[in-house]
């Protein structure tokens, strides 16, 4: 089965922005929700749907959020459908029926996403029928609310877990604006915690994982993040097996150093990890073959690629074929990413390189490492458990906490090496992985993984264009 890639953690004293839109809905845009949302439940990077309780406990919280900023009051009168998605960050999509101050009631699409490692980092956009645009940021302090929270509890002492949330709001700037939205993300963050000591406790290698900017977030609004595709095993790849060449192997390798690899970039509330995997790995096969490394542009193929679904994920082995398909790859400054999947402006004229196919490694660690240097970085798909409270070492979870089945989100390969620990015996061969939501995550932008297991299914899905 192959998948394709679409599209972080402590939480910051946050401040809400909510967006009420006024906007007529695009004919069938709710029909073409629920479509897509269909589709993309197959591939890495897509949404999946979301259980009626998180979806109504998400969407209460926010209608709470708007009413006390003194925007318009609504309740939920029915929720037809709830999608979550790993982006640069986590998005969640809420088909509803609300009722508004008159009684009457309104059919709306509802966005929420969650950027919880930036100071302003949850978003929430209303898309109704007939209403004016409608901005409320939220700007109540943490120490306003910890007063309240105080007082409600009779200025009895925190147990341990309310004084690290607490410190966890004023650290990462969180700004909770509803008694319910406030022990909702209390809730959630007493879990994480225990997520977190179960990765650290069964943690084979040096990763340590801790209260991030994801911590008050759960499972499903952390992976809408990503933005991978699955691949049904009765429409197996197209692409050719790669000639593996019979090269020794240096104890590291790092193409960063060589200069063929671009600066750490952000997919944004966009399930196009898939997108960023594939240009990253263009962009370093031609900077290997020319010496010239050129910053290619996802928007293209978010745009242009008609075999995947743009924020809605996608196969990195369907955008190697469409990108032969369509011509060839424009600059990323000639084709700028949007975040949006817009009209394909696609120009001949501006192609910088031409991709005439694609390559699928082996299962084996070696031979990627010995594909990787000698042709440029690997576009693998990626278990992205313990990616959510990541902050920095060699991450080596325990199998049961990162299955090497469930490919979520879409990376690239950019070298090897091994760290040594003599004063613990320990030796620890790691990969080292670009990811695409900013330079802020993790180790600026980069991942360390442990490499000789396949550890959270690094080597089962490795794949590569071929250019011209």
């Amino acid at each position: 089965m192959r998948l394709a890639v679409g599209a972080t953690a402590t939480v910051v004293v946050l401040s809400l922005l909510l967006v009420l839109v006024a906007a007529q809905e695009e004919a069938g845009a709710t029909d073409e929700i629920h479509a897509r949302a269909k589709r993309s439940n197959d591939f890495v990077g897509g949404a999946r749907k979301l259980d009626d309780k998180d979806a109504e406990e998400r969407l209460q919280a926010s209608l709470d959020k708007l009413a006390a900023g003194d925007g318009p009051n609504y309740r939920i009168s029915e929720i037809y459908s709830a999608t979550t998605q790993v982006v640069s960050g986590t998005l969640t999509k809420i088909d509803a029926e609300l009722v508004n101050e008159h009684n009457e009631k309104e059919r709306c699409i509802v966005k929420i996403w969650s950027r919880t490692w930036l100071p302003n980092g949850i978003e929430v956009t209303f898309k109704c029928p007939n209403k004016e645009l409608v901005k409320r940021r939220h700007s109540r302090s943490v120490e306003h609310l910890e007063k309240k929270t105080h007082k409600k509890h009779n200025h009895h002492s925190l147990d341990k877990s309310e004084h690290l949330f607490s410190k966890f709001q004023i650290k990462y700037n969180r700004r909770y604006h509803t008694a319910l939205e406030h022990q909702m993300r209390l809730r959630i963050f007493k879990q994480n915690l225990e997520i977190i000591q179960e990765l650290n406790r069964n943690e084979m290698g040096s990763a340590k994982y801790g209260i991030t900017e994801f911590a008050d977030l759960t499972t499903d609004e952390y992976r809408q993040r990503t933005g991978l595709w699955q691949r049904s095993e009765d429409k197996p790849s197209k692409n050719m097996p790669a000639v593996i060449p019979n090269v020794e192997l240096p104890k590291e390798f790092d193409w960063r150093e060589k200069g063929v690899i671009s600066k750490v970039k952000n997919q944004g509330t966009c399930g196009s990890c898939w997108a960023f995997s594939v240009t990253g790995n263009v962009e370093g096969l031609h900077a290997v073959k020319t010496g010239k490394l050129e910053e290619y542009s996802e928007q293209e193929l978010l745009d242009c690629d008609t075999k995947d679904s743009a924020c809605n994920g996608g196969l990195m082995d369907n955008a190697y074929e469409a990108l032969q398909n369509i011509g060839g790859l424009e600059l990323e400054s000639d084709y700028p990413y949007e975040g949006h999947k817009d009209q394909c402006q696609f120009n001949k004229a501006k192609v910088h390189v031409k991709v005439t196919g694609g390559v699928d490694l082996p299962k084996n660690e070696t031979a990627i490492a010995q594909w990787l240097i000698t042709n440029g970085p690997v576009s693998i798909g990626i278990n992205a458990n313990a990616m959510q409270f990541y902050r920095g070492g060699v991450s080596h979870p325990w199998k049961a906490l990162c299955s090497k089945k469930n490919l979520d989100h879409g990376v690239l390969i950019v070298g090897y090496g091994v760290s040594d620990y003599p004063m613990f015996k320990k030796t620890l061969p790691y990969w080292i992985v670009k990811n695409s939501w900013g330079p802020k995550w993790g180790e600026q932008g980069y991942y360390r993984v442990y490499r000789g297991d396949n550890t959270c299914g690094v080597s089962e899905m490795a794949s590569s264009a071929v250019i011209g």
